[in-house]
C-alpha cells in the first residue's frame, strides 16, 4: 500500500466573468474612461487588435484634453470657435459614443467566455506551480532542497511544487505512485540511476530503461526533475 498523500490546495472554482457594468465607465466619464475598459476587454480576450484600439482611444483622449484649452468655445475668432466645435464633435463621436459601443461589444464577448472546468483549471494551476518550482531549483538550489521540491515522499513537506518528481532521489515505490508507472519500471529506474550515478535528462530514461517507452515519457516528462546524486 502506498503512503497516503495529503490533499494539495488548488485554485477555487472558476467564476463567470461579470461585465454588465463596463459600459457605465465610458458613459459617465464622457468617454474619458473608454480606453481603460476597451483595454480590459482586449486583455481578457487576448486580442492585440482591441488593445491597440484602446491605445488609440487614449491618444485621442489625451490629444483632445491637451488641445481643448487652445480653442475656447467663447473665442471671438470664428475660425477658432469652429475648430473647437469640430474637435468636440469628433471627440464625442469617436471616444464617447464609439468607445461606449466598443465597450458594450467587448463586455458581451467576455461574458460569453466559458470558464474551464474545475479539473482543467486545477491542472493548469499545477503546471504553473511546476514552472515556479523549477525556476526556484535553478535560481536557489539550496532553498529548493530545503523546501523538498520533488520529494512528496518526505513527511512534513509544506511547499507545493505542482507534483514534481525528483527522479534521482525518490524511492522506487514513490516513483511508481507519483508517476503512475508499473512498479517493475520504477525498480528498473532506481537500479539504473544507481549504476550511472543518476540521470540527467528524460531521454536517458528512455535509453537505459527498457520499460520507458517514448509514448510513456511524453505523458510524464513535465513532472520529472533531475537533481544530481
Amino acid at each position: 500500500m502506498h503512503p497516503a498523500v495529503s490533499p494539495v490546495p488548488g485554485p477555487g472554482p472558476a467564476k463567470r466573468n461579470t461585465t454588465w457594468w463596463w459600459f457605465l465607465v465610458p458613459t459617465f466619464t464622457c468617454g474619458f474612461g473608454a480606453f481603460a475598459m476597451v483595454f480590459t476587454g482586449g486583455y481578457k480576450l487576448k486580442s492585440r487588435a482591441h488593445m491597440a484600439a484602446a491605445v488609440a482611444y487614449l491618444v485621442v483622449t489625451v490629444g483632445f484634453a491637451c488641445g481643448a484649452g487652445l480653442t475656447a468655445p467663447d473665442d471671438p475668432s470664428a475660425d477658432r470657435g469652429t475648430a473647437y466645435d469640430l474637435a468636440m464633435a469628433a471627440f464625442l463621436l469617436i471616444v464617447w459614443l464609439g468607445g461606449t459601443l466598443h465597450t458594450v461589444f467587448l463586455q458581451l464577448k467576455v461574458a460569453k467566455q466559458v470558464p474551464p472546468p474545475p479539473a482543467v483549471a486545477a491542472a493548469a494551476w499545477r503546471v504553473q506551480r511546476r514552472e515556479e518550482a523549477r525556476e526556484l531549483v535553478r535560481s536557489n538550489p539550496g532553498m529548493a532542497w530545503e523546501l523538498r521540491i520533488g520529494r512528496p515522499d518526505i513527511e512534513g513537506r509544506q511547499y507545493d511544487d505542482g507534483g514534481l518528481v525528483d527522479v534521482n532521489h525518490m524511492p522506487a515505490a514513490w516513483l511508481a505512485y507519483s508517476l503512475q508507472i508499473p512498479q517493475p519500471l520504477a525498480d528498473e529506474i532506481a537500479l539504473q540511476r544507481g549504476l550511472r550515478q543518476g540521470f540527467t535528462s528524460p531521454d536517458e530514461l528512455v535509453v537505459y530503461c527498457a520499460g520507458m517507452t517514448p509514448e510513456r515519457m511524453a505523458m510524464i516528462r513535465d513532472l520529472l526533475l533531475f537533481r544530481p546524486l
